[in-house]
């Protein structure tokens, strides 16, 4: 047999909940008698449910459902600008606050890190109007169109092939 720790450890779960069927429970008793962490686990397992089996709920108060229904109608009859202003408390808003936060120094991050961007732009807002293209971006550009122009190929070919298969 192999080792339920292996393969289904469900199956340990099963056999202390009593839920096997005989043949099953017998099988798993003789591994259980070779492989000590099959027998801790099951042993483990077996405590549980024995503890789940002796386990008592503590009783609910006489009036739980009364006060159960006063608090729903209460919330009903509440008027729809209290649940418009409890929304808008602050302790709603912290995580758009943490995100803020976050955007903002990645956007700091940014600017900081590409001054060329920056002064570019300067440049063109002051009236400035000379663009200069490196010969790697017009390399970059001719690849990308060329690419484009490879998937809009492969693109035809496929259309052209699918009636041909059905």
């Amino acid at each position: 047999m192999n080792c339920p720790l292996n393969s289904d450890e469900t199956m340990l779960v099963d056999y202390a909940a009593h839920r096997l069927d005989a043949a099953k429970m017998a099988m798993l008793d003789r591994h259980m008698l070779e492989c000590p962490d099959c027998a801790a686990l099951g042993l483990e397992q077996s405590a549980v449910w024995d503890m789940l089996d002796t386990w008592e709920p503590s009783p609910v108060s006489v009036d739980f459902n009364r006060r159960l229904w006063q608090r729903i109608d209460a919330a009903e009859a509440r008027p729809w600008y209290r649940g418009l202003m409890d929304s808008l408390r602050f302790a709603n808003w912290k995580p758009a606050f943490s995100l803020a936060a976050a955007i903002a120094i990645i956007v700091g991050g940014f600017v900081l890190d590409h001054p060329e961007n920056r002064t570019t732009t300067d440049k063109k807002a002051a009236g400035s109007e000379s663009a200069s293209v490196s010969a790697t971006e017009a390399e970059q550009v001719e690849q990308t169109l060329e690419d484009l122009q490879l998937l809009h190929q492969f693109d035809s070919a496929k259309a052209a092939a699918a009636p041909k298969q059905m």
